[in-house]
Order: structure tokens, then C-alpha cells, then sequence
């Protein structure tokens, strides 16, 4: 975390209208902590990490590396807990404000913090799972393509997956990918599901290269 007296970066959200802070940046250079609903016309405000601490002392215990995102839900006075994404380089960071990636991942988050003590909101769940597309496609190599090449699959690209309720219609839906460990791979779900109740659009999504249907791959910049 920073020093006491280092001076880091948020908005007249947090610190005037008392705002949680749900969003935290450690860039190269310093750290940004900021709400989840900074008006377009907000200016940053520096300040020092004390300060912070005295709204939020919960932010001395969020360690992160840099090039690293941290995101977490607010309700009334709850709050959920951290979800930290990342590294990425800036132009990702950047982009993923930009296209809604964050607010999507926050509005999944929202869905399963409690309300007044009550349960989520969330929907009951259906079982599901993802196609092997590489196996299908051996199968059926002129009917059902898939990419000849994933190796640019990085964090920040777009992939199609095939996913499977255990009752029903496969749906293959867009995945904006976080990580990438060889060929296991985590990421956002990028749109609601049409009929797979309990997924929605911002969950944490674990899949493997056979599974990638299609993509999109963005510049890692």
C-alpha cells in the first residue's frame, strides 16, 4: 500500500460526498481510488493516503502489484469484498473503462451482495459447460471451423466460447479475457445470456484454449 503521506489520486465522490471507494488503479507512476459512479465531468482530487484511510481504513489491508485492478461492490452501507484483476499494461486498464469491462464486472459483483441482511438477487442457477470446440471440430473439421491459431489470445481480446445448460440450447456468447496461463485462460462475460439463468454479464469466467470458438483480439498496446 502506499506511505502514509504519499499522495495518491480520487475524486470529490469519495471525498466530499463520502462515497465508498469500490475501484482501485496501482499504475507505474501511483494510485488512483475512486466510486463506482464518477460523473463524467468529476476531477481528480490528490490527496494524501491518510486521508483516505480515515473513510476507509479497510484500504490498508489491499496490497497491490503494479499494473494490478482491484473492484468490489457497495450497497447502502454494505460492502462487498475485493476482487483484484490483472496486471495489465495501461492501454488495457484504459480500455476497460472505456468499453463498461469494469462496470460490467461491478454490476455482476452487485447482483450477489446481500441486501438488509437478505440474499442476492441472482438468479437460481443452471448447470452448464463449455464446448470443446477443438474435439467438435475434429469431428466435423468442414461444417464447424474454429481459429487455426490462438496463440495471440492476450489479456485484453475477445473470444467466443460455446456454453452448455445441462437442459436446453447452447449459447455462444463473447469473453473479454483477464488472464492467461498457457492454455487456461479467465475472463469477463461480456453479455447477458438469452436462456442460461444465474450467468450474467461481468461473471469470472475459467476456460482453456480447445474452448475458444472464435475471437476477437484486441492490440496489447
Amino acid at each position: 500500500m502506499p506511505a502514509l503521506d504519499e499522495l495518491v489520486v480520487s475524486s470529490v465522490e469519495v471525498l466530499e460526498r463520502g462515497l465508498p471507494v469500490t475501484r482501485v488503479l496501482r499504475w507505474p507512476d501511483g494510485w488512483t481510488y475512486l466510486s463506482a459512479v464518477e460523473a463524467p465531468e468529476s476531477q481528480p482530487v490528490v490527496v494524501h493516503f491518510h486521508d483516505l484511510l480515515v473513510l476507509d481504513p479497510g484500504l490498508a489491508k489491499l496490497p497491490l502489484r503494479r499494473a494490478q485492478v482491484a473492484l468490489r461492490a457497495a450497497r447502502a452501507d454494505t460492502v462487498g469484498s475485493w476482487t483484484v484483476l490483472g496486471p495489465y499494461n495501461t492501454r488495457i486498464v484504459e480500455q476497460m473503462f472505456d468499453d463498461g469491462t469494469l462496470d460490467r464486472k461491478q454490476d455482476g459483483m452487485l447482483r450477489d451482495l446481500p441486501e438488509d441482511d437478505g440474499p442476492g438477487h441472482r438468479p437460481d442457477p443452471v448447470r452448464w459447460s463449455l464446448r470443446d470446440v477443438v474435439g467438435r471440430n475434429a469431428q466435423h473439421p468442414e461444417t464447424f471451423p474454429i481459429p487455426e491459431d490462438t496463440s495471440g489470445v492476450v489479456p485484453g481480446a475477445l473470444v467466443k466460447l460455446v456454453f452448455l445448460p445441462d437442459e436446453g440450447i447452447g449459447e455462444r456468447m463473447w469473453v473479454l479475457v483477464t488472464e492467461v496461463d498457457g492454455d487456461r485462460m479467465v475472463g469477463v462475460l461480456d453479455n447477458d445470456p438469452a436462456a442460461i439463468t444465474g450467468l450474467l454479464a461481468g461473471d469470472r469466467i475459467e476456460f482453456e484454449r480447445r474452448h475458444v470458438l472464435d475471437l476477437d483480439a484486441r492490440p496489447a498496446g
